[in-house]
Formats: structure tokens, sequence, C-alpha cells
């Protein structure tokens, strides 16, 4: 076989190697979006996959996937359907955290330490978050914000995953691969759209609490120009109350740079290469749409039976 697949019982500690049993194996990995996600199916052998057992991928001698299984489910097809998620996934719960002197690295750190998950390689950024009190969100969310905000700051973007079984944060230029998906290399479709449902806003509105007057005050960016070609589209977020004007109206400034466009998306489908994971980036070349340069990957799904395809989602 060409893949090695490992079911680990939490209850009693049998390790199974099913790879001749599994039907269908896809993998999803999404940029700062959430956990990977693999979906895989068995023929039923009498052998019973429980929720929480460890789930090791390994495709032609590369790691693909460490995770644990969260949900199974049962019919009188043979066929066994499975999701597993990556260490990621426990970091959906919900908590309150103050944010003083840290990094990205340190909140990661954190979570790893109070999550029991592991640690691997941890990129620091070197930006000092602003101090802040993040109370009912995720783990991730708060995460992925203060990866937004190392990116306003710095200009250098980030990526938070997991490398099988291993925590890490990536800056994204260590993740460029000399790989070409267009025409005549490896990609067979294409499905390429322009929008402004998502992500696309012209006037920036940040507010902040003050305590002493009473009031709320108010900070503005906008882009007068496009109101009149898309419609005012409105970015809404409260400040913590510790932070200054200068740097409540800097990051205006820069959500308006970073969000203040059309959105566009290029779907590509591709014979597999295992090298492709969100937050790689990718030479793109396809004429038919103008596009011959570098792109980040947004989302990667990989189906690897019978044989490997992937479905790759580029930012442009």
């Amino acid at each position: 076989m060409s893949f090695e697949f490992f079911v680990e019982n939490k209850k009693d500690g049998k390790i199974s190697e099913i790879s001749e049993l599994v039907t269908s194996i896809s993998y999803s990995d999404p940029l700062n979006n959430g956990c990977g996600k693999l979906e895989f199916s068995y023929l039923d052998d009498e052998l019973d996959i429980y929720n929480g057992s460890v789930i090791r991928f390994r495709y032609q001698g590369t790691n693909i996937f460490y995770g644990y299984v969260f949900k199974n489910s049962r019919s009188k097809a043979k066929k066994v359907p499975i999701v597993a998620y990556d260490q990621l996934r426990y970091l959906k719960a919900k908590d309150i955290m103050v944010i003083q002197n840290m990094e990205v690295a340190d909140i990661i750190t954190r979570a790893c330490l109070y999550f029991n998950l592991r640690k691997g390689n941890v990129t620091p950024t070197g930006y000092k978050l602003p101090t802040s009190v993040q109370d009912n969100k995720t783990w991730l969310d708060v995460i992925y914000e203060a990866i937004r905000d190392t990116l306003l700051a710095t200009s250098r973007k980030y990526c938070l995953r997991d490398e099988f079984g291993y925590i890490a944060l990536r800056n994204l230029e260590e993740l460029k691969l000399n790989l070409i998906l267009g025409e005549g290399s490896l990609c067979y479709d294409f499905n390429y759209e322009k929008s402004i449902d998502t992500n696309t806003y012209n006037l920036i509105k940040l507010i902040k609490k003050n305590e002493e007057s009473g009031r709320v005050d108010v900070y503005i960016a906008k882009d007068s120009d496009s109101f009149s070609k898309w419609g005012i589209l409105q970015y809404y977020e409260e400040e913590d109350k510790s932070s200054n004007d200068a740097t409540i109206k800097s990051k205006a400034d820069a959500l308006l740079k970073l969000y203040n466009r059309e959105l566009e998306t290029l779907e590509l489908k591709c014979l597999g290469d295992t090298r492709v994971r969100a937050g790689t980036s990718v030479l793109a070349e396809l004429s038919d749409i103008g596009v011959n340069k570098r792109l980040i990957v947004k989302n990667v799904t990989h189906h690897f039976l019978p044989v490997h395809t992937m479905e790759v989602e580029l930012c442009i």
C-alpha cells in the first residue's frame, strides 16, 4: 500500500493498522479558520473505532494527519464513516483571558499548557499585543485576532496549524513552495470569483468606552470614493478601554487598507501534492484570467483514494 493508517484505541491502548480496510480518505486544511479535518470510511470488519481514538495517517512516507476521532456513525451499509480533527479542535472552547505584555506565541503556549496539547515550532513574532481583556471568545478566535493585529502592525503574515500532532505558528515566508499550479502543471479545472460579499469594508468604525466622560469615543477610517461603487460596507469593533487614541486610529487606517478591496478567489482542481497545505504559497499560472504570480493557499482539501487529487483555494 502507498499509505499507512493507524488507529489507537485509548480505552485499551490497542493500535491497529487498517489501510486494507479504508475505502475513502479526505483531508481538509483551512488557513486560520479552524482545525484540520480528516474524513474517512472503512469496511466494517468487527473493528470498533471510538470517539477519542487517535488517528495517524501517512501517505507515501509523508506525515499527513495526527488527530482524534470526534464522530462515528453506523448504518446498514458496511462502510463506516468517521470524522477526526487535529489538536486545534480543542481550542474552540470559550474562555476569559487577559492579554498583557504578550505576543501571539505566548497565547499559544498558554493554550497548550491549559489544554494539555503538544507544542511544536512556535515562531516568535517580536510584536507585543495591546493590553486587553478577551471575554466569552474561543481560544482560536483570540489567537486569530492576535495574528491579524500582528499583521496590521508589522505587515508579516502568520498561520496557526497542527503539524502531525504538534501545534505550530509559522511565518508564511517560511512556507513558499517551489511548485507551479496551472495550465500544463497539475491543474485540470478552475473557478475564479470576485466578491464584496465577505470581508470587504470601506468604512471602519472602532469605538472605545470612555469611563471618565461616560461617552463613547468613535474612530472612523473610510474611502468615500468606493461608496458610490459598492455602497457603505461597515466594519465595527469595540476596542479595549486601555488602548490609546493613536493606536486605535492607526488600527482603523490599517484595517481600511486591508479590507477595502474586492476579494478575489481562485479555486483549482489539481492532481495531488502532499506539500500543499493552508498557508503555503505556490506559483499560479492561468492565462485565461491573466494570473501569473505567487499566491497563498487559503484552503485545501486532499482526496487520497482511488488517486490523490486536491481542491485548492488561493487568495489573490
